[in-house]
């Protein structure tokens, strides 16, 4: 996504968090010390929370890369339960998601944001970062309206034992 700047408070710890919702790609493995200190540093986590996302860390450090890449995509990518495409879980494959993916767009769009050609919009690294860019009580007042699909991606990952829950 383009355009960010300006952070508020917690949007490091958001980015963040999007970073590790993303695909393991050599460059952002290569970013974890650094996703680390920036997470114990803004102090927007609670210290258990900041534990089960340093045990993520670890073992995006420690596994072997096209291991870590092919369990990636066999958690996110091959279910709709834990799919990172927010209205996945909302419209599945139905005609209502397109305008909703239209509407969220125009969302990013209206404060200065804007999707790369192979984004889309309710990809939840997406719109982790573009909720970092908002003010926290707009970013609160955003995510909560997708709690109910938090919670339901959280317990998927939870059920399949996923260090990736803690980031939710």
């Amino acid at each position: 996504m383009l355009g960010l700047s300006n952070p508020v408070p917690a949007s490091l710890s958001l980015r963040v968090l999007a970073a590790l919702l993303g695909y393991p790609r050599a460059e952002m493995r290569e970013c974890l010390p650094e996703m680390r200190e920036i997470l114990g540093g803004e102090g927007a986590l609670s210290a258990a929370r900041r534990s089960e996302l340093d045990a993520l860390i670890d073992s995006l450090s420690s596994a072997d890369p096209l291991e870590t890449e092919a369990n990636y995509v066999q958690l996110f990518d091959r279910g709709r339960a834990t799919s990172l495409h927010l209205f996945e879980h909302v419209h599945g494959d139905s005609r209502d998601r397109g305008p909703a993916m239209i509407d969220l767009a125009q969302t990013y769009e209206k404060a200065g944001l804007y999707m790369t050609p192979d984004e889309l919009p309710d990809y939840l690294p997406a719109v982790l970062e573009f909720v970092s860019t908002q003010p926290p009580r707009e970013a609160q007042a955003f995510l909560g309206e997708m709690a109910h699909i938090f919670n339901a991606l959280f317990s998927a990952l939870q059920e399949r034992a996923s260090p990736y829950a803690s980031v939710l």
